[in-house]
């Protein structure tokens, strides 16, 4: 009952937060970059962001056999959504590291691993992706400048429950990449709208994968980091800023390795793991940096003695394990 209430109080008073957000609480947007870009450097996000790569990067293979094996339980939908997977990977990833999963997925698709081999895989991908949440959460508290101390098993429930909320969002955007056009034809014909363009059923397909995007990133900056006080209010920004970053950033990549790059002849073979890599490096620099712009948003509100922020100059801080728990 009380849950209700305060997600009541948090709905109903969401406009308004939003918008003392949004103005940065005082600051400038050049302020903020230029605050943002000097923690970031102090706190060394570039290089928790190459941990997060090199984690990921193991996981992502065994996690991949662990979805085309739950794919191939459903028979008339599994292809099309292994389909869907290797689609979003070529429209999203840089084109090298988007051949090397692709081909990653014809080799664990033409000999998939049952019994033993998929156990081992399952427990690959949990360690190695368990390692980058945990990795993301270390790094998220070093963003918000406060210490771990919630106990073991806490963090350990916590980076499980990341992990496998962002997988089955994951899974619900490559469902409305399948359903999503199909679904648009279908309320077109009922509606007597049969010369109906699938443009707008695409733009209503992105804006739903966007807005599971930015519900993932808010996750991570609510739950991952040790913080008393975990409002929606205080996550949005940054998840914004964190999409805009990977979005500039991944096209970036993609159009210097189809026309700038050398990396071909500086690493042969081995450029589509460099490239995935990189990638990884990126997406998980745009994260931290986003946890970046919520801490000095923060810190700015407590700065101008905003009443939501307690009181002048005092901002949330990490609690004991207790303190954390009765604030979720």
């Amino acid at each position: 009952m009380t849950w209700g209430w305060q997600v009541g109080l948090e709905c109903g008073t969401s406009s308004g937060a939003m918008a003392e957000v949004w103005n940065l609480r005082g600051l400038s947007w050049r302020e903020l970059a230029e605050r943002t870009c000097r923690r970031s450097w102090e706190d060394e996000v570039f290089g928790q962001a190459a941990r997060l790569a090199f984690y990921y990067f193991l996981g992502i293979f065994p996690a991949l056999l662990l979805l085309l094996l739950l794919f191939g339980t459903f028979a008339s939908i599994g292809s099309e959504l292994r389909n869907a997977l290797l689609d979003s990977f070529q429209q999203i990833v840089p084109r090298e590291a988007s051949a090397l999963v692709t081909k990653t997925v014809s080799e664990l698709s033409a000999r998939p691993a049952i019994g033993a081999g998929a156990v081992w895989a399952g427990l690959g991908a949990a360690w190695a992706i368990l390692n980058g949440t945990w990795a993301m959460m270390v790094g998220l508290n070093t963003a918000y400048e406060v210490k771990e101390a919630r106990q073991w098993w806490r963090i350990l429930t916590i980076a499980f429950g990341l992990t496998i909320s962002l997988g089955l969002m994951g899974i619900m955007a490559l469902g409305v990449l399948v359903y999503g056009s199909r679904a648009g034809t279908a309320i077109g014909q009922h509606l007597g709208m049969h010369t109906l363009t699938p443009l707008p059923w695409r733009i209503i397909q992105w804006l739903v994968i966007v807005t599971l995007l930015l519900f993932s990133f808010a996750s991570l900056y609510r739950f991952g980091p040790n913080l008393k006080d975990r409002r929606w209010q205080w996550s949005t920004p940054g998840a914004v800023v964190a999409i805009a970053l990977w979005a500039g950033s991944t096209l970036m990549l993609r159009i210097y390795q189809e026309h700038f790059s050398s990396s071909q002849r500086i690493y042969g073979e081995l450029e589509p793991v460099v490239t995935l890599l990189l990638w990884l490096y990126l997406t998980g620099a745009a994260i931290l940096i986003g946890g970046e712009v919520n801490s000095e948003i923060e810190k700015a509100a407590a700065e101008a003695g905003h009443s939501d922020v307690r009181k002048p100059w005092e901002r949330r801080s990490g609690g004991s394990a207790s303190d954390a728990g009765d604030a979720s």
